[in-house]
């Protein structure tokens, strides 16, 4: 949901410097003869050509967008159905008007243009204030040029919605340009690759605009689910505006800034909080008058009331920083957002006379990877607490209904933030401590009955554990074995499974398993390999190229041991030998040991991350460290059954 923080009064026409670069239905030689990208071959449609014009009406913005995209596969053709989302709210913040669309085939190269009618045009409510209006092409095939324009007006001049110059398809070319008036001034915050090295820019009597070229397609990649956080974007804040002259012969108009600095930022945000009746202990106190939060230690005292709140309010939707309930109707009805219940744990805390703030946020996937420098309201979306208990720091959240005290979720692990305090907000680096490793220990024998039995011992630390008690309680409340827990392996039977939760004591989970496999009659030759369950026996990075960073999302490592115990009647004819593996820069590491002695092979295996981000550049390294790993696990230690002479 949109927020406009201030309502400007301001009057003004500003002409228009445009130049159209591109018109609807006249295309280039190159429009018409392309049939692959050549930098991202497998796309099935891609955006010729796209820009956007900014401008300043009555106190309004009004942006002019045009896009042309043509289809080059059959999978393509559903881009012929086109979706504008725009914020309407209780005022008609937005509004989108003059949509003209039409598509272009090509028939003996000859273009044959048929217009979108008014009929394959329609506005349609999508809820909470949102609509969406909709482009259904006629006759889309293969080869077909898509093109459509439309003015999108928008009241919330503080908090532009700047411009994204990637699509999910790749763009060949994306041109974006503003004029703002001398009454106005903003901060321009741009990001990505491409934005700081190749743009090109012009800017020129309040007119600024940029053109990027061959733009890869944003989607997701493995271990990136965050590729929002690198897309090039050019965004706008609103610093001052001129409210018009304060008198006098020699005095000029007046300027008045808007969230010049952090803390001006942070009292507005508050002041929400404080409205809403998050800083009073009044409504809190008698809420919890007959709750025991007593403990020997602000830490215990902390801990009961967040374990409170999680198991007697429910859960409900993220809705960002600004809360939507009142503390009394929160309170009433049991049910909040995160946010909501981590400002509610906050009043607790703090009638129990314990240091606690908030602090905003922008959670990973938000649209940025790093904050900026200067109050830019738009980086943060989430809040979590700092909570100071017996003289250390502690951060808080509630978004996770079955996470331990003093875990918060993984997308909201990032590098700073900005401390809420009236008068004093400022940022402060974000550092959360954790160890989420994997120790897996095996025991293999051969039964009497020709079955390879590996009796399992999995313990998962901090975040890694919290993964394997999610699933653990999904499947326990949609009533499914808890087999299930484990990954189908072609002739692998999982039983005797024990799990134990001490995530809230130990910070682990320990589960133990057994693995079973029948031996065929009359086989002489017996593979194992008891590490077919690890995480990477089966390489995750299999594409060509890559666009955006590989995020492990935390530095970990994982430890497997291994013990085979040779049966009487066979011996070892063969097992994997011992390696070590890295990449430039060791970011991450494997290594393998396997041993014979006394009739058993011993085999220690591990796989470690040091930096979680790795950048493109190292993907070929990586992924071909990454298959070299997955050789190894996938491995198999070879028995050989002895004949007798």
């Amino acid at each position: 949901m949109k927020k406009s923080i201030f309502v400007l009064s301001l009057f003004f026409i500003v002409g228009s410097v445009f130049s159209q670069k591109v018109k609807m239905g006249e295309f280039t030689d190159q429009d018409i003869e392309l049939t692959e990208v050549s930098f991202e071959k497998d796309a099935d449609a891609v955006v010729l050509w796209e820009q956007g014009q900014s401008k300043f009406y009555s106190g309004l913005l009004e942006t002019s967008y045009f896009f042309r995209v043509k289809i080059l596969k059959e999978s393509g053709k559903d881009r012929g159905d086109v979706r504008i989302s725009y914020y309407v709210g209780d005022d008609r913040i937005e509004d989108i008007n003059g949509i003209k669309a039409t598509v272009t085939n090509f028939v003996n190269g000859k273009p044959e243009e048929e217009k979108v009618g008014k009929e394959n045009i329609f506005d349609v409510e999508i809820g909470d204030g949102w609509r969406e209006a909709r482009i259904t092409f006629p006759n889309v095939q293969v080869g077909s040029i898509l093109e459509y324009s439309y003015k999108k007006s928008d009241k919330n001049i503080t908090l532009l919605d700047g411009w994204t110059f990637q699509n999910d398809i790749p763009t060949l070319a994306s041109t974006y340009e503003i004029t703002i008036i001398p009454q106005l001034d903003y901060r321009m915050i741009g990001q990505g690759e491409k934005y700081f090295t190749t743009t090109e820019k012009e800017a020129s009597n309040g007119l600024y605009r940029w053109t990027l070229r061959d733009l890869h397609s944003l989607k997701e990649e493995p271990y990136m689910k965050n590729y929002n956080d690198y897309k090039e974007r050019v965004e706008f804040q609103l610093a001052a505006y001129q409210a018009g002259s304060s008198g006098g012969y020699t005095s000029g108009p007046e300027w008045k800034d808007v969230l010049s600095n952090w803390v001006e930022l942070g009292n507005e945000v508050l002041s929400d909080y404080k409205e809403k009746g998050y800083f009073r202990s009044n409504p809190i106190e008698k809420e919890f008058l007959s709750v025991d939060f007593s403990g020997e230690t602000e830490k215990e005292k902390a801990q009961k009331a967040y374990y409170f709140f999680q198991d007697n309010f429910i859960l409900k939707d993220d809705g960002g920083f600004w809360p939507e309930q009142w503390i009394n109707p929160l309170l009433k009805s049991k049910s909040g957002t995160p946010e909501e219940l981590n400002l509610a744990l906050m009043g607790v805390l703090k009638s129990m006379g314990i240091e606690c703030a908030p602090v905003l946020i922008g959670s990973k996937g938000n649209g940025r990877s790093n904050l900026v420098p200067f109050p830019f309201l738009k980086q943060f979306n989430e809040i979590i607490l700092i909570a100071t208990l017996d003289g250390e720091n502690y951060y808080l959240d509630l978004s996770d209904p079955i996470a331990p005290f003093g875990y918060v979720g993984l997308n909201k692990h990032v590098k700073a933030g900005l401390l809420l305090v009236k008068d004093q907000s400022a940022l402060i680096p974000i550092d959360i401590k954790h160890s989420s490793n994997t120790i897996m220990m095996t025991d293999v024998t051969i039964s009497e009955e020709n079955v390879i039995e590996m009796n399992n011992t999995l313990r998962t630390y901090y975040y890694e554990g919290l993964k394997v008690a999610r699933v653990a309680k999904r499947l326990k409340d949609d009533n499914e074995p808890i087999e299930k827990l484990f990954k189908e392996q072609d002739g692998i039977t999982f039983s005797e499974i024990d799990l134990a939760d001490d995530l809230q004591e130990k910070n682990y989970i320990s589960t133990k398993f057994k693995m079973t496999k029948e031996i065929g009659d009359g086989e002489t030759l017996i593979a194992i390999n008891p590490l077919t369950f690890t995480s990477y026996s089966k390489n995750p990075f299999t594409q060509e190229y890559r666009v955006f960073p590989v995020d492990f999302g935390f530095a970990f490592a994982e430890t497997y041991n291994a013990k085979i115990h040779i049966p009487e009647g066979y011996e070892l004819d063969d097992y994997p030998l011992t390696e070590r593996i890295t990449i430039p820069g060791n970011a991450i590491a494997f290594s393998y040991s396997s041993t014979a002695m006394d009739g058993v092979v011993n085999i220690v295996a591990k796989f470690e991350v040091k930096n979680p981000m790795i950048e493109p550049v190292l993907y070929p390294d990586l992924k071909f460290f990454m298959e070299t790993v997955a050789s190894k696990l996938s491995a198999p230690v070879i028995l050989k059954k002895i004949t007798k002479p």
